[in-house]
């Protein structure tokens, strides 16, 4: 079996909106490589992993994305499921049997945590879903690469779980600490601080004085 890592990411100027109240636009841009640069560190870490593609509309994602050992796939600014859609088309074409889809701002994400998730998918189709804290979905792996349609976005986990079952699969649900922490909003950089020492997302952080406190 051939596992590819999907990691899809916005552009730099939109991305985390969310945090704009306590971040500026170039403060933003910095978390997110930041975010991005450790979720690429465990999936080029977890032995099951053949590579990762990262989806994004902006060139700098891309090129930054080939710099830290990742391919990228330029997509036209089109909605989240329809960039992942082009992503696994690429991870298919390159001999993907499987794909595991991970959101670029789950920084404590651990090359464990990856493996655990492709070990619990025994069978020649098989879904393997980790919630996010808030009833998004924060890993998706899925085998074969289209068996199911996505829903990322929102409270997607109980969506993808539906999914699953019409795609006739018991679904895996894999819940840790360190893959249901995603940072989103500003009650997030401080939660940073109980996981995330010694990523790269907590030491731009700490740059900031964010987590001083």
């Amino acid at each position: 079996m051939t596992t590819f890592a999907i990691v899809p990411v916005k552009r730099l100027s939109e991305a985390k909106s969310s945090l704009s109240a306590v971040l500026t636009t170039k403060q933003r841009r910095g978390l997110v490589l930041a975010m991005l640069k450790d979720v690429l560190k465990a999936t080029s870490g977890a032995r099951s992993i053949a590579g990762t593609i990262v989806v994004s509309p902006d060139d700098d994602v891309i090129k930054f994305a080939r710099k830290n050992g990742a391919d990228g796939v330029a997509e036209p600014g089109v909605e989240l499921n329809e960039a992942l859609k082009l992503a696994i088309q690429s991870a298919i074409t390159n001999g993907a049997t499987s794909v595991l889809i991970v959101p670029s701002d789950v920084p404590f994400l651990t090359a464990d945590d990856i493996e655990n998730i492709v070990a619990m998918a025994s069978s020649r189709r098989d879904v393997v879903i980790a919630p996010s804290k808030n009833n998004g979905t924060n890993v998706l792996f899925l085998r074969p690469p289209d068996i199911m349609t996505l829903h990322f976005g929102g409270e997607s986990f109980p969506t993808h779980l539906s999914e699953a079952r019409r795609a006739s699969i018991t679904p895996h649900i894999y819940r840790s600490v360190t893959v249901a922490t995603d940072i989103d909003d500003p009650a997030d950089l401080v939660e940073a601080k109980k996981f995330g020492c010694g990523t790269q997302t907590c030491k731009f952080l700490e740059s900031l004085r964010i987590l001083q406190h």
